[in-house]
């Protein structure tokens, strides 16, 4: 299993690959697309929690996941237009598409709440003009609505769709826009 993640073995195959190795470290990449995500849920939970989350559930549950996708392509190379839903017994591949919405949904929640509080930092800060922002809860401060971030959000979503048309060019949208946003925040946070 060690051989499996040392990174020796990425180096090699990206050096000795060209162009193919380099499709590939990019899909590897984003494989870690989620860690830009904890540091902006830091300020809701603290670091504890975080730090907790990630080793004792995250991390582990990635590396067992990807080994499994590796080892079920390097036994059945046809599995690889969907090595993920390959990998779940026929009988449960319904309560996987279930639990992989549910995932998705979670995340655009994330990507919400994100947006409401970068744009309730920058109010705050001056930043931005004051815009209307409605608190959901009386026990809980945190907890907002900004209705004109979310017509906002509304019509992006809408136009990125129409604009990339299929979910293939979405994906690769995706993935560039994660990559500047994970490179933005190193050189930030380098600085």
């Amino acid at each position: 299993m060690f051989l499996a993640i040392n990174p020796y073995y990425a180096v090699s195959f990206l050096s000795q690959h060209g162009y193919i190795g380099l499709v590939t470290l990019g899909a590897v990449f984003l494989a870690v697309t989620g860690g830009e995500a904890l540091y902006a849920d830091l300020g809701h939970f603290g670091r504890k929690p975080i730090q907790s989350a990630w080793f004792a559930l995250v991390l582990p549950s990635l590396v067992v996941n990807y080994l499994g996708q590796g080892a079920l392509l390097l036994s059945d190379p046809t599995a690889i237009s969907h090595p993920f839903y390959r990998l779940v017994p026929e009988v449960l591949l319904l309560p996987m598409v279930v639990l992989a919405t549910c995932a998705t949904v979670i995340a655009s929640q994330a990507v919400i709440t994100g947006a409401y509080s970068l744009t309730h930092q920058a109010i705050q800060l001056g930043l931005l003009p004051r815009l209307a922002i409605l608190h959901t809860s009386a026990a809980h401060f945190g907890q907002i609505y900004i209705p004109r971030v979310n017509a906002l959000l509304l019509a992006g979503v809408l136009l990125l769709v129409v604009m990339f048309a299929t979910s293939s060019k979405l994906a690769h949208a995706y993935g560039i826009a994660v990559t500047t946003t994970m490179v933005v925040d190193g050189v930030l946070a380098s600085w």
